[in-house]
């Protein structure tokens, strides 16, 4: 089944607000903190050699993320821009060498 992430988005919109309520109601704190909770999931999923576990974990983080982005007044297309943006800004700093990293530690820029 191949689906655009702006069906997605719309899909999943509509589903968010009639069962947890509009975003009047419930910002986004509530899915970005739920976010973190999946994202341990999805972290502790790759160690079991279930890829289709894995895959779960990872749609439900980006379940949230899509989520906490319309319930913050964004449409899915922003975040898709901010991104971009972001890849540019990231692109120009220096980051630590990936070599050096442990397995499991986050790869973070080198703040000045």
């Amino acid at each position: 089944m191949s689906v655009s992430l702006g069906e997605f988005a719309n899909a999943q919109q509509d589903w968010s607000y009639k069962t947890f309520g509009p975003p009047e109601a419930r910002g986004p704190k509530g899915a970005l903190n739920h976010l973190a909770k999946e994202a341990k999931e999805a972290a502790d999923e790759v160690d079991s050699g279930d890829k289709e576990k894995l895959l779960l974990e990872l749609a439900d983080c980006l379940f949230l993320v899509v989520d906490a982005t319309h319930r913050a007044g964004f449409w899915v297309t922003d975040l898709l821009s901010a991104s971009m943006k972001k890849l540019d800004i990231n692109k120009e700093r220096v980051w630590r060498d990936w070599r050096e990293l442990k397995d499991g530690e986050p790869s973070e820029h080198i703040k000045s």
